[in-house]
């Protein structure tokens, strides 16, 4: 079963139990849809406390009506789970990062209030760039800002640079410092420009710093290191000053 609660805004309350089926999936959505188009931004907190399973297509059924939700994320920008399953939390923490526009948090049972109280409280919707380029004061080395959501003009920030520092040739260091990742517009995957420079990016480059606090950064920084030649390092924000060194020493060019 799944309930929807919609009667204090800008919260929307979603109470999840029992096992899940796929035509209780569809009446959800048939009620959860008008209700985000009349509203102007919302908080959602799902409570799974009760949930105990769901069917295969009722899961696909999920699937299906999310991808479309994706053009209304903006009016969502916070969503609580309130769970007592360490796999459904775990979910929740790994997806925070890849779901663009919407930051999501995990609460235990006896939480169920903070996280209402959190899921309420919206952050202002004045847009900011999640993309910005940091002045590193060295020809080679090119360092840029990561602080919330990325989308297709925050990508051309980071691209013009280091297309013109690729096509110059010879080696060069980077230095990235993410603060918060609040996902990114699913566009962006497509940008041939923008995987053309990543393809050559791991060519050329050759030390890259990766400036953070955020633990799940570190699957992908292995990544790199799998399909290039690329050194790459993550340091914590308290040592940021450490990875400046290390990406301003002289970079060694072939002869």
């Amino acid at each position: 079963m799944i309930s929807l609660d919609t009667a204090q805004p800008p919260l929307f309350r979603v109470t999840v139990s029992g096992d899940v089926t796929r035509e209780e999936v569809r009446d959800f959505y048939r009620r959860f849809k008008p209700a985000l188009d009349a509203a102007e931004r919302v908080g959602i907190c799902v409570d799974m406390t009760g949930f105990t399973d769901i069917s295969g297509g009722a899961m696909l059924e999920d699937i299906v009506e999310e991808l479309g939700l994706l053009d209304d994320l903006r009016k969502m920008p916070r969503a609580a789970v309130v769970t007592g399953n360490r796999t459904l939390a775990g979910a929740v923490r790994y997806l925070n990062p890849v779901v663009p526009r919407i930051e999501m948090r995990s609460f235990l049972p006896g939480e169920a209030a903070e996280a209402e109280a959190w899921a309420r409280d919206l952050p202002a919707a004045a847009r900011r760039p999640g993309l910005t380029r940091i002045d590193s004061g060295h020809a080679d080395v090119l360092a840029f800002e990561l602080d919330g959501y990325m989308d297709e003009e925050d990508v051309e920030v980071i691209l013009r640079p280091f297309r013109e520092r690729i096509d110059r040739g010879g080696k060069f260091n980077a230095l990235a410092r993410l603060k918060h990742f609040a996902g990114f517009d699913p566009e962006i995957v497509f940008d041939r420009a923008l995987l053309g420079m990543k393809w050559d990016a791991i060519r050329t480059l050759h030390r890259y710093a990766i400036v953070t606090d955020q633990a799940w950064v570190r699957p992908f920084a292995g990544f790199a290191r799998m399909v290039g030649d690329v050194d790459v390092k993550i340091f914590p924000m308290a040592e940021e000053e450490a990875a400046w060194d290390w990406v301003r020493e002289p970079v060694p060019q072939p002869l």
